[in-house]
């Protein structure tokens, strides 16, 4: 009797932990350490390897947005495979010299793959466990992406001595490893409704709701709070502030640890305390983690702003897939997530223009940091403010 629940919360968790290092921990940040082995290989050049780079997030984007007819069309389990496969293949065919847009095309089908696992995946997790294991059920599915995070920054170098061939392989038969072991253990689940399914009223009520709005603010927020530390953090203190290449390295890896570490933490907390005050108090670390540049140049403080604003996203992400379902219920979860997965990859490309821009006028990284500061907080005060007028409402489950 005791051994039951947790075969039925680990297996579960453990599939929706595969599926994000598939699509998203590799498919969307493996990319990045690649880069300058494929330049010094002369394999593609930087305005090319730049180029991808946009194009994966983009079909991120396109993935996101289709991913629900996809699964309504194929099945959840189709889907997940058929995401599976081609996130697999993108990267065998990438170990062979290719054209330029050939490689483009493929770093946009990575991308799609990855908006299909984040819409799809944590609805499918948290539909078959139990409440209470729900925020670590989600917890251990979001650190897929912080794993693959680790993963890709770790592996990389080691795999590089052979060329980008064998770094590719390598990160190829970690994927083919991961979807055998997510395809065994995904369970099975009714495909996701499409949004308005169940009446127009219905679609437009969650759509309005004050909780749903404010979660929105602090997610979007979130997305655009810590777009500098993704950009531009690294190579701060790397090279404006004289802490050379290594120094930038081990914030890398410190923010890397924390990504794995934060949707675990989080997890427990959101079991414990609600998704609602776990997501509070990580928003307004980041919002700390993202001012600490603006105010020190002292390294230790340096490697905290990193773990706090670049590490603690993963666990945020968490925590928004579970209140997402609090507000809206189990039946539109799917739907409602997808707005929200969405809202936050457009926003976090708005945010990086706009802080690029910024960058380039002022030249000052001070601003850059504390204006990201003030949007996260910014975005956690109109979620605070609009969970007071939501308050008395009956969560979903």
């Amino acid at each position: 009797m005791t051994s039951e629940p947790s075969r039925r919360f680990l297996g579960p968790a453990l599939a929706g932990f595969c599926g994000m290092l598939i699509g998203i921990g590799l498919g969307r940040f493996g990319y990045p350490p690649l880069i300058p082995v494929m330049v010094e290989a002369g394999w593609a050049s930087p305005t090319a390897l730049r180029l991808a780079g946009a194009f994966n997030l983009a079909g991120y984007v396109v993935g996101a947005v289709g991913a629900i007819a996809v699964a309504r069309w194929l099945g959840l389990r189709r889907a997940a495979l058929l995401a599976a496969v081609l996130s697999v293949l993108a990267f065998a065919i990438s170990a062979v010299p290719l054209p330029e847009w050939a490689f483009i095309a493929l770093r946009a089908v990575s991308g799609m793959t990855g908006g299909i696992f984040m819409i799809v995946v944590p609805p499918v997790i948290a539909s078959v466990v139990a409440p209470n294991t729900r925020g670590r059920a989600g917890g251990i599915t979001f650190a897929g992406v912080g794993a693959g995070f680790v993963l890709s920054g770790t592996a990389v170098p080691l795999l590089a001595g052979s060329g980008p061939a064998g770094a590719w392989l390598g990160l190829t038969a970690v994927l083919a490893l991961a979807s055998v072991v997510m395809m065994a253990l995904l369970p099975r689940s009714p495909a996701p409704q499409a949004p308005g399914a169940s009446g127009p009223a219905a679609a437009a009520a969650w759509r309005r709701s004050a909780a749903f709005l404010g979660l929105a603010a602090a997610y979007g927020g979130a997305s655009i709070g810590y777009v500098p530390h993704t950009l531009f953090f690294v190579d701060h203190v790397a090279r404006d502030l004289g802490y050379g290449l290594a120094a930038g390295g081990w914030i890398w890896i410190v923010s890397g640890a924390t990504a794995v570490a934060a949707p675990l933490v989080a997890g427990v907390a959101a079991d414990r305390f609600g998704y609602a005050a776990a997501l509070r108090i990580v928003v307004a670390l980041m919002a700390v983690g993202a001012a600490l540049p603006a105010f020190t140049t002292h390294f230790a403080l340096l490697m905290l702003s990193g773990m706090l604003c670049g590490g603690l996203m993963i666990g945020l992400g968490s925590l928004a897939a579970g209140r997402t379902r609090e507000i809206v219920g189990a039946e539109a979860h799917t739907p409602a997530w997808a707005v929200q997965t969405i809202l936050f990859a457009v926003l976090q490309t708005l945010g990086a223009y706009g802080f690029t821009a910024l960058l380039a006028a002022t030249g000052s990284h001070e601003l850059v940091f504390a204006t990201a500061s003030g949007i996260l907080a910014a975005g956690l005060a109109i979620e605070l403010l609009a969970s007071r007028g939501a308050r008395g409402a009956a969560p979903g489950r």
